[in-house]
């Protein structure tokens, strides 16, 4: 086969895990249980429906969440766990490892006297008739088989109930009870608002949406100054008698609410405190307060200048109070990245009055981390790292945050083509995050995230021992915003990079000499960037059926000092002779990558991810190639990972044997990858996946140093490499570690007849496990 032999890994050791697993599994574990004993398997739920209803699977799959009580995992119908607990339960000691065994990683038996179907029929009585389906029946049957038991569950519905009318207070048709139970002012509120409602006419009825009308109409009154009113004082009535499976849904508020929560409450005198402290009494200390802008700012210690709090805080003194200023005022505070607690509390003062106390404990100034890695990567390379980070959260006064950070590591490739090469990282770099705009004019965003500006600089030196040592000098200022809580743009104007190669060995100089595309890419070199990125991702909302993210990109080097250049200049750049700044050249390329995932969600404890990136890097005017940390790569733990980093591409080009130790020119301008994978749990922090990669890389112009390796519209689909394997993740929350074994399914490099290997696949061969098997261990999830 071909050459992929990139890791160590010995299969015996492998197949005696998994002799040993399944031998673990055989059994069931129904043969312990006692003679009267039936073990509860679980249910099966069945929807017999009269008419049109929407989404069949989607309605069985709320229903199954409801089934009491939930069966013992299974693993492909085996039960690890119950066994386990079986095994170890007859131990008479409170202590020891068999005790601990049977505790911590054994299940006790769900018997079928547990479950009381009637009770889950009812949960799914209730349910329906709350999703519109008012004459539905829920009947059921237990279904034994020796030692098992399943419940099925047989649902009878008609098509649901659908809106006809909705009546809000003061409608003209609207009953007059409804109305002369409603206060004047907060009916024609109501009224006001009513163009914005959840519910639509023609909607299927259903209680979250009304609960979520409720919820929406009690936001909108508090933002005009309902202090005190409460969605429980909102009431639906709903008449089921209109015919046609319709209803009309009324609005009332309930009579006889609290007298305040009728009337309109404004601010009167808001105290900022920015050093509280649980133990003080802040009401002894207000006469020493300051005003700024019209707050009562108390500063014993003057950490922060006070304008920077007051330009976060949304509640106005003698305005009228507002749910959504003082969500504002809390998001913002906590935003500025200062404080381990922000509070506002209200008190009422005198008639229809609130004072405001908005405190703030700040976090400690000054922190010092150290973080020790042991770093192992899909290219063959392993090794300690050592990074130290000082952090500032307020450097001057105005909650901004500097981080100096120390990077250091050592690396040696162990497995792989070639083993001994050695490379060492050092580096530092300062960050300093400003939480608002620093800009010679005003920009507006929302006002419910903090804005940031970002400035960085840093140097990085990375010596590949015996061959290069790379120098590269870095600052940047850019912009951070969110729109809201999905969206998020990051824009740097000013985006600089200085890369020399120094300390070159006389092997890899005669790399470069015969190859001057790849030496240009080396070549010392300013890039002179701006760089743009936005960012969509549901997955940081509340988990949903379907998730998303998107991040796009666009990197755009020396093109105004290109134009520059070429106004004053009499001769235009070439690749021979470029433009240069302080005797250096400089690169010039625009480069757009995108990175697509998309997550399907079974149930909450299995789910498919999928994933597409697209990326095309083009080099004019001043370059005729990108540099080379610009450049796409292919493979990995985190991409392809059938094939270790930098081995595929571009296209169906071959590395030669002797420069395959560098693993530095399997770069190109164009990358095209998609990943899926289904994801499941084993049990407990115990995770699997089945995953599916496929991609290339290729270059966007003509290269007889590496033939093939040109994108082309007819035949690139032709050269695409495909691996699939078998992933065992353990998540504990705040930490994932993942080996994912991964084999090829095709290869782009061969004859076009020859890049399918499925049929080579021979799990029984050593040779074949050597040669293709790659073992990815990694931190996180790949995507």
């Amino acid at each position: 086969m071909r050459f992929l032999n990139t890791s160590s890994f010995q299969l015996s050791t492998f197949s005696a895990i998994v002799i040993l697993g399944l031998s673990l599994v055989s059994c069931k574990g129904t043969k312990f249980l006692a003679e009267n004993e039936i073990l509860y398997t679980g249910a099966d739920i069945n929807i017999e429906n009269q008419g049109k209803i929407p989404s069949k699977k989607a309605l069985t799959n709320e229903l199954s969440e409801l089934v009491r009580p939930k069966p013992n995992q299974s693993i492909f119908g085996m039960r690890p766990k119950l066994w386990i607990y079986m095994v170890t339960r007859d131990s008479t000691k409170d202590k020891g490892l068999k005790n601990w065994i049977n505790n911590k990683l054994g299940e006790p038996p769900v018997l079928l006297k547990t479950a009381i179907p009637e009770n889950s029929a009812t949960l799914m009585t209730n349910s329906l008739y709350n999703k519109g389906y008012f004459q539905a029946e829920v009947a059921y049957q237990v279904n034994k088989k020796k030692k098992t038991a399943e419940v099925e569950y047989t649902a009878s519905i008609k098509s649901p109930y659908r809106i006809r009318h909705i009546i809000f207070p003061n409608d003209s048709v609207a009953p007059d009870s409804i109305d002369s139970a409603t206060p004047v002012e907060i009916r024609k509120k109501i009224q006001s608002i009513k163009d914005e409602s959840l519910l639509q006419v023609g909607n299927q009825y259903k209680l979250d949406v009304l609960i979520e009308e409720r919820e929406r109409i009690d936001r909108a009154l508090k933002n005009q100054g309902y202090y005190y009113f409460n969605p429980d004082y909102l009431l639906f009535q709903v008449d089921s008698t209109v015919g046609d499976r319709q209803v009309n849904v009324y609005l009332k508020v309930k009579p006889n609410i609290p007298n305040e929560a009728e009337q309109v409450f404004f601010m009167n005198n808001i105290y900022i405190d920015d050093d509280h402290q649980l133990v003080r009494d802040t009401a002894n200390i207000r006469a020493d307060t300051i005003m700024v802008n019209d707050y009562h700012y108390i500063s014993n210690n003057d950490l922060f200048r006070p304008r920077i709090i007051t330009e976060s805080v949304f509640l106005r003194p003698d305005s009228i109070y507002s749910r959504k200023a003082h969500d504002q005022t809390l998001r913002r505070l906590m935003g500025l990245g200062a404080f381990n607690f922000v509070n506002v509390r209200f008190e009422e003062v005198g008639s229809n009055l609130l004072n405001a106390s908005v405190q703030l404990t700040p976090m400690k100034k000054k922190s010092i981390e150290a973080e020790l890695q042991a770093v192992s990567k899909s290219n063959g390379f392993a090794g300690p790292g050592l990074n130290i980070s000082f952090r500032n959260r307020n450097t001057f006064g105005g909650a901004e945050l500097l981080t100096i950070r120390g990077i250091s590591g050592y690396e040696t490739q162990i497995s792989g083509r070639q083993s001994g090469l050695n490379t060492y990282e050092l580096g530092l770099e300062a960050e300093l995050l400003i939480p608002r705009f620093i800009t010679p004019f005003n920009i507006r965003v929302s006002s419910n995230f903090v804005p940031k500006t970002k400035i960085t600089l840093g140097y990085r030196l990375q010596n590949r021992v015996n061959y290069f040592r790379l120098n590269s000098f870095s600052f940047a200022l850019g912009y951070i915003w969110k729109e809201d809580v999905k969206k998020q743009h990051e824009f740097n104007p000013i985006n600089i990079n200085y890369l020399k190669v120094g300390n070159t060995s006389t092997v890899f100089d005669s790399l470069l000499s015969s190859s001057p595309v790849l030496a240009r890419s080396f070549a010392q070199q300013f890039i002179l960037g701006t760089t743009y990125s936005f960012t969509y991702n549901t997955k940081l909302e509340e988990r949903r059926t379907n998730e998303f993210y998107f991040n796009g990109n666009i990197d755009i080097s020396g093109n105004t000092m290109h134009l520059i250049q070429n106004g004053v200049n009499d001769e235009d750049a070439t690749v021979e002779e470029p433009y240069t700044i302080f005797g250096t050249a400089y690169s010039q390329y625009t480069r757009v990558d995108t990175d697509f995932r998309y997550y399907h969600n079974f149930s909450s404890s299995s789910s498919i991810a999928t994933r597409f990136i697209a990326g095309v890097g083009v080099p004019y005017g001043n370059s005729s190639t990108l540099p080379y940390i610009k450049q796409f790569f292919i493979g990995g733990t985190n991409s392809i990972r059938a094939f270790p980093a930098r081995a595929l591409g571009p296209g169906t080009y071959v590395t030669p044997d002797s420069v395959q130790r560098f693993l530095i020119d399997q770069v190109g301008d164009i990358r095209l990858e998609f990943n899926t994978e289904y994801r499941f749990d084993i049990y407990s922090v115990f995770k699997g996946a089945l995953f599916f990669d496929a991609g290339n890389i290729w270059l966007i112009r003509d290269n007889p140093e590496r033939p093939g390796g040109t994108f082309d519209t007819k035949t690139f689909l032709n050269q695409l490499a495909v691996g699939t394997g078998f992933g065992v993740r353990i998540d504990a929350s705040f930490f994932v570690l993942r080996f994912d074994l991964a084999f090829p399914l095709r290869i782009p490099y061969p004859g076009e007849e020859e890049r399918w290997v499925i049929d080579e696949i021979d799990i029984g061969s050593s040779t074949w496990r050597k040669n293709n098997l790659i073992l990815n261990i990694a931190i996180g999830y790949p995507f």
